[in-house]
């Protein structure tokens, strides 16, 4: 029984890119992307891979303080195109969790067709270091009730087109939302994934089933800086964020981030 002592930062990111502004509620821009790479990069920051991640939050691995994950979902084209350049300058490692569905193909974000990378560019990533995972149910969140059968015929299907395309290993699954229950988790497990990672918060402490990931998507620097501190791992997945979105003060600290900006800005 492997005893959860701690936790690493895992960042998730979704479409980095130029898009119209009605696609952009989980993206972000290319430069904003860009910027905090070269604020972790300038700032001591040790970006780290997830199997270290769990190694340290089971206490087999002690990481620095400034330790942190990447992640990268959706299987988006602009992931090659504008964070794997970014990623290898720096030297950064990530996983990047794709829905082998939808390679070689279109999704639709809002309503806009955004284009998906190629087994090709799949294949390139994951032969420069990166991780490959599987973004599990085509997408999909697992958050309350869901049809067993069905996520676990989707997992499989998943699994068949990697294993005909794809070279590598997959070892890490990911949710939209959501941790998966025991039955689903054994099923994870008996297929060679050693951890599920989802959106926080989950409302319990993080283990091998279900690990909150941390959401950026705001080109506002000041809440970047907040999603990343120790305070903001802290509380990440506590049941307080309930009455943290109910009584919208995640919305007040966004004012007075823009605040600020514009106070700096005039001086």
């Amino acid at each position: 029984m492997i005893r959860i002592i701690k936790e690493v930062p895992v960042l998730l990111y979704h479409n980095v890119g130029n898009y119209p502004e009605d696609a952009m509620e989980d993206g972000l821009l290319p430069e904003t992307f860009r910027q905090q790479m070269r604020f972790f990069s300038g700032n001591g920051y040790n970006i780290v891979t997830l199997d270290q991640a769990l190694d340290h939050l089971a206490g087999r691995i002690e990481l620095p303080p400034k330790s942190i994950a990447l992640t990268i979902d959706g299987g988006f084209r602009d992931a090659y195109t504008d964070v794997f350049p970014v990623l290898k300058s720096h030297n950064f490692h990530a996983t990047f969790f794709i829905i082998p569905e939808c390679i070689g193909r279109e999704r639709k974000i809002k309503g806009v067709s955004v284009p998906c990378l190629s087994w090709n560019e799949v294949n390139e990533i994951a032969k420069s270091g990166m991780e490959i995972g599987l973004l599990a149910y085509e997408g999909r969140g697992i958050k309350g009730r869901y049809d067993e059968e069905s996520v676990q015929q989707s997992v499989s299907n998943s699994l068949k087109i990697i294993k005909e395309n794809y070279n590598g290993h997959i070892r890490f699954c990911a949710f939209l939302a959501g941790v998966p229950k025991k039955p689903l988790w054994s099923f994870l497990k008996a297929r060679g994934f050693r951890a599920v990672f989802t959106q926080c918060p989950t409302n319990k402490r993080p283990g091998l089933s279900g690990i909150g990931r941390i959401q950026i998507d705001d080109d506002d620097h000041n809440i970047f800086l907040t999603k990343i501190s120790k305070a903001y791992l802290f509380f990440k997945d506590k049941r307080a964020w309930k009455y943290i979105r109910k009584y919208k003060v995640d919305k007040v600290a966004h004012r007075i981030s823009e605040t600020l900006n514009k106070i700096k800005k005039n001086n």
